[in-house]
């Protein structure tokens, strides 16, 4: 008799299936609205941000390095013109002066240009692979690899 009596009891304090699904469902639905109004804001912050950094866009198609001089050819495939002759090159992290050559100053859309650079070969293994970095006034910074000794 004592055992039924205290399963009364808990029949009578519970929360009836119905009413707990209900919750379940409730808090479901809040979860899923606060999860979309967070993402639509963090998509249109995305979406409306960039700047010319992200519409300049430089590629090297080929480079000669076998000499003292290294000879790179660059092509813009982005949508806005990159300004080469106030961009700042960078060969091992040691800034390199204004490229020589046909090097235009500004490089509109789709054009190509060939610059030639007089870094210091001294400290360069032939055959070694050294970072070139391109940092262009607006901020955009476009990094490569040459091979010293070698072109592609």
């Amino acid at each position: 008799m004592h055992v039924v009596n205290l399963h009364w009891h808990l029949d009578e304090r519970a929360v009836s299936q119905v009413i707990a699904a209900l919750l379940l469902i409730a808090i479901a639905v809040a979860a899923a609205i606060l999860l979309y109004v967070f993402s639509i804001g963090l998509i249109g912050s995305l979406g409306s941000g960039g700047g010319q950094q992200t519409k300049e866009q430089i590629i090297m198609e080929a480079y000669n390095f076998q000499t003292s001089s290294l000879l790179i050819n660059l092509r813009n495939v982005g949508t806005a013109s990159v300004d080469l002759g106030g961009a700042d090159y960078f060969l091992n992290g040691v800034q390199l002066g204004t490229p020589g050559g046909s090097c235009a100053a500004t490089l509109a859309p789709s054009d190509h240009s060939t610059a030639t650079l007089s870094p210091n070969t001294a400290s360069l293994v032939s055959g070694a692979a050294h970072p070139l970095k391109i940092v262009t006034p607006s901020g955009g910074v476009f990094a490569y690899t040459v091979t010293y000794g070698g072109s592609s």
